[in-house]
């Protein structure tokens, strides 16, 4: 069986700690990004100042590595939900909070999957749910999570996190003002696209360290172990 638990609590057959999946999460998530905005901009399939992202996902060959690498960042952000969930410790706000990150996650692997040159209402459509959802998480997992606080410190991470999520909101907003006008705001709609995706990966990325004591384990039944009593099977 498979479960997340925190270091120390359990004997374990094997160890995958989360941070690694964490930071192959971010990393996976730029390395896409910029690689297919490279081959859509050598290829002179768009502009190198600046297209939207999703305009890097349309024509061969930076569609392929598009939608492998945003399914698989999908998958990724998925895990980390259900891990940070796990560690929250609130079942209401856990709930909320792994809800969020499940379907924002769904919405991404639809982006990635479906182009806008083949169905643009179910691309932009996933996207916009996307980045909805996920700004609400990120205030919800800010402001109302002890994750990144604690002992009368506040961490980098949570610093960190206070600021994406106001960076990415007002990206948001100023997306959703602008794309009334696609043709006379083009430029600065494409900016808080990138903006505010970047902002989710920094975001994402900040839980590197609070979820270091975490690591997704194979374990054994066995009488004589000491289980933790919230288990998460995956």
């Amino acid at each position: 069986r498979l479960l997340f638990t925190e270091s120390g609590k359990m004997k374990i057959l094997g160890k995958l700690p989360v941070r690694v999946v964490v930071h192959a999460s971010a990393l996976e998530m730029v390395f896409t990004i910029l690689l297919c905005y490279g081959l859509a901009v050598g290829y002179g399939h768009v502009k190198a100042w600046l297209p939207m992202i999703s305009d890097c996902a349309v024509l061969a060959p930076e569609k392929y590595p598009f939608r492998l690498g945003f399914v698989v960042g999908a998958v990724l952000i998925a895990v980390q939900a259900v891990v940070i969930s796990y560690a929250d410790g609130s079942p209401t706000r856990s709930k909320v909070s792994l809800a969020l990150g499940a379907v924002s996650a769904f919405c991404l692997a639809v982006v990635g999957v479906v182009n806008e040159d083949e169905c643009n209402p179910v691309h932009s459509g996933a996207a916009v749910i996307f980045f909805v959802l996920y700004e609400v998480n990120m205030v919800v997992l800010t402001w109302y999570s002890p994750l990144g606080g604690g002992e009368g410190r506040i961490r980098w991470s949570h610093v960190l996190r206070q600021l994406c999520a106001i960076i990415a909101g007002v990206a948001l907003v100023a997306f959703i003002v602008m794309s009334t006008n696609w043709g006379k705001f083009s430029l600065p709609i494409a900016i808080c696209e990138w903006t505010g995706t970047f902002c989710i990966i920094l975001f994402n990325w900040s839980f590197a360290g609070d979820l270091k004591d975490y690591s997704i384990d194979e374990v054994k039944d066995s009488p004589d172990s000491e289980q933790l009593e919230q288990k998460l099977p995956l």
